[in-house]
């Protein structure tokens, strides 16, 4: 879905996304529904503040006791795009400031809200895919889940090359 700069009304736009074709189903396994909403407000000429929220449910295996989990995804987001002149895309090396830094530069005024979407949804799930913070993952010996029971491999410390500190 493309929305052009000049489609967007003084007031502002409200869009509901209920096509979830956007979303990454080949990358991410979805167990529920996608609601996504997008606000688009002109700020000048060339410049577009959208605003827009996601909710969905995702499918993720934890990275310490391999066990599947869900995480419910509920966040919102705010971008500033800015249509620009292909030859302003590539300055000259000059230091950013802070306002440069939340700017989108687009090299026509079309907003491909699909893309952002995408986008937005990779940066909503965290780095580190944990089914409970205080997850106690899988014994290193034996593979037991350590959430779930408890095992009988002895914890042996090997010996460490600064053991010979203790004594000092």
């Amino acid at each position: 879905m493309k929305v052009r700069f000049g489609e967007i009304p003084e007031e502002g736009l409200r869009i509901e996304i209920r096509d979830e074709a956007w979303f990454p189903d080949h990358e991410l396994q979805r167990t529920g529904p996608v609601q996504a909403a997008i606000v688009l407000k002109r700020n000048g000429l060339d410049r577009v503040i959208l605003a827009g929220e996601i909710k969905t449910t995702i499918a993720f295996d934890c990275d310490r006791c391999l066990e599947n989990y869900t995480m419910d995804l509920d966040d919102s987001f705010k971008l500033d795009l800015e249509y620009t002149a292909t030859e302003r895309l590539e300055p000259e090396e000059h230091e950013i400031s802070p306002s440069e830094m939340d700017m989108i530069y687009l090299p026509e005024p079309v907003i491909d809200i699909f893309e952002i979407l995408n986008q937005q949804i990779f940066l909503m799930i965290p780095e580190k895919h944990l089914c409970l913070e205080s997850c106690k993952g899988l014994c290193p010996r034996c593979g037991t889940n350590l959430n779930m029971e408890t095992c009988d491999c002895r914890q042996e410390l090997k010996a460490s090359p600064f053991s010979v500190l203790k004594k000092l």
